[in-house]
């Protein structure tokens, strides 16, 4: 009997000191926000359009000058008393205000909060080389192009260069797989026999006698396009209007 009633005076106790804790953290909790009601704020900052969470949102407590950052999914928890302006501000969305109300019966609040997109229109700005539009037509009209006609079409066709350059550049993947597929298939249409003397093939003599014609043609066409080197582009003939008159 006496061991029961030991433990039920110390339980007794506990609890007395327990809830003289609390009050006493209450009564000083509220002295420290000047006796207004202290609540537990919270909730969830979402975008106006989508309503998806806005991780590392800022929250400011302005009349107090305290604040912190929502988590990455949005959500934010802290004490809060009624009266306070929470400032919500994310970069690219509106800054929105929210007063919490001092008339709630309940020590928590949840809201979410919706922030709306922030649409910046700028001005048109146009880049120009020249101060001004007159002065680059100007400048566009007055071109002087380093290369004359006879230049130009020189450079265009002149056939030894080309032929040149065909000769220097290599084979492309394509070119290799075709030649390499030529030879192998000639090489087995050949197999165990003797591979025939173009010598006396007239058709090998026929495309001999066609490729020395052309090599014919393509110097003189070279030799033509040599001639181009000194002809001018010369206006000098013209007539002008005295002459007319």
């Amino acid at each position: 009997m006496k061991a029961g009633r030991k433990t039920l005076l110390k339980s007794a106790w506990m609890i007395l000191a327990l809830w003289g804790g609390l009050v006493g953290g209450a009564q000083a909790q509220y002295r420290l926000f000047g006796g207004k009601k202290v609540v537990q704020f919270s909730g969830v900052v979402v975008s106006g359009v989508d309503t998806k969470p806005l991780p590392f949102t800022t929250i400011y407590i302005e009349n107090r000058r305290q604040g912190g950052i929502a988590d990455a999914n949005g959500y934010f928890s802290f004490v809060a008393v009624g009266g306070d302006s929470v400032r919500f501000s994310s970069v690219g969305y509106q800054t929105r205000y929210f007063i919490i109300p001092d008339t709630s019966r309940f020590d928590s609040y949840s809201v979410v909060i919706p922030l709306e997109q922030d649409t910046v229109m700028l001005l048109e700005a146009v880049v120009y080389p020249w101060p001004s539009k007159e002065k680059f037509r100007d400048a566009f009209i007055n071109l002087e192009l380093p290369d004359n006609d006879a230049e130009i079409i020189q450079k265009n066709f002149n056939l030894a260069t080309m032929r040149e350059q065909a000769r220097a550049g290599k084979m492309d993947a394509n070119m290799n797989y075709r030649n390499i597929m030529q030879q192998q298939s000639q090489r087995l249409y050949y197999q165990n026999q003797q591979a025939p003397n173009n010598l006396l093939n007239p058709f090998a003599w026929a495309r001999f006698i066609k490729q020395w014609q052309r090599k014919r043609k393509a110097d003189k066409l070279e030799k033509q396009s040599e001639g181009y080197k000194e002809y001018e582009t010369d206006y000098d003939y013209l007539p002008n209007s005295q002459d007319h008159e």
